[in-house]
């Protein structure tokens, strides 16, 4: 098994070390997504005012403060310092996708894998729930679905697991399918192996190396969408003292003629992971999709 792991690593680690030497725009994505990654997880702590961040301390004195040395981006209606409240929400927000993406993932190839070499009922009925959660808008179904368990933290990532995994359970079940009729998946099966030991050890190792790629792309996905359900119902925040990008960007409508900065800056953090996703994978597509290769500004 820690063999398999090295491999889907090693291949992983390949593209992106040749897309690395070969795009300029690859290298931006990737510091970028580097210097959110580092912001995420020293936000906690290299946050100026930590008790601000966290939503504890309201100084009413203070608010709507412009940009300043004391406050480099700011202070919102509560007096509350803006960068803190970013790097808070994007630990939040970080710690979130990874959670959604690594679950959908597991779940996903799992499940995708087992429809295309399982029964013929499974493999029909699994198709066609998964087309059914895929052509509703995820967004709506899931904070119906976080609504309908409590409207929580945990229920919206639970509601976002539900309406993410099926879109890997896809890729990985049309993989998979190309690869039920080798032999080296058919012999296994044939001599009554299990077939979650075939998948296991034959289809998975095949399939994790795109399929890892495609997560890491829909990462600025997960976090739009989980600041999109907070922006729009407020699920998953209890108060708004609790530091979350959705939330931040909400509450500052109201503000943003007199004090611009209180949107300008949440909006630019989500703005700036999307981005740099979306560049991520663009260039990982186009490298190694010959398809791709062929658009018209890469002719020049």
């Amino acid at each position: 098994m820690n063999s398999h792991i090295y491999a889907v690593l090693h291949d992983v680690e390949s593209m992106i070390v040749k897309t690395w030497r070969k795009r300029l725009s690859f290298r931006i994505a990737c510091v970028l997504i580097a210097v959110v990654i580092v912001l995420a997880i020293l936000g906690p702590h290299i946050a100026p005012y930590p008790r601000q961040g966290m939503g504890i301390d309201i100084d009413r004195s203070r608010a709507l403060k412009p940009p300043s040395l004391e406050h480099i981006l700011g202070t919102d209606s509560l007096g509350r310092d803006v960068l803190s409240r970013i790097l808070f929400a994007l630990n939040r927000a970080i710690i979130s996708c990874i959670v959604v993406i690594a679950v959908s993932l597991i779940l996903g190839i799992f499940i995708g894998s087992y429809a295309a070499i399982g029964s013929k009922i499974f493999e029909i009925l699994i198709s066609y729930f998964t087309e059914l959660l895929l052509a509703l808008p995820s967004v709506l179904l899931a904070s119906l679905l976080s609504i309908l368990m409590g409207g929580g933290y945990w229920s919206i990532l639970i509601a976002l697991i539900m309406t993410w995994f099926p879109w890997y359970s896809r890729i990985a079940y049309l993989q998979a399918r190309s690869l039920r009729d080798l032999d080296f998946v058919k012999l296994p099966i044939y001599y009554g192996l299990s077939r979650w030991y075939v998948i296991q050890k034959h289809i998975a190792p095949n399939i994790v190396a795109p399929m890892l790629i495609e997560a890491l792309s829909d990462t600025g996905s997960v976090v739009l969408e989980i600041s999109t359900i907070t922006f729009l119902f407020g699920i998953g925040v209890k108060s708004i003292e609790e530091p979350d990008l959705g939330m931040m960007i909400a509450y500052s409508l109201r503000d943003i003629t007199v004090a611009p900065w209180t949107f300008l800056a949440p909006s630019a953090t989500l703005a700036l992971i999307a981005i740099s996703f979306t560049l991520f994978s663009e260039m990982i597509y186009e490298e190694y999709h010959p398809v791709l290769k062929k658009r018209w500004w890469l002719w020049f």
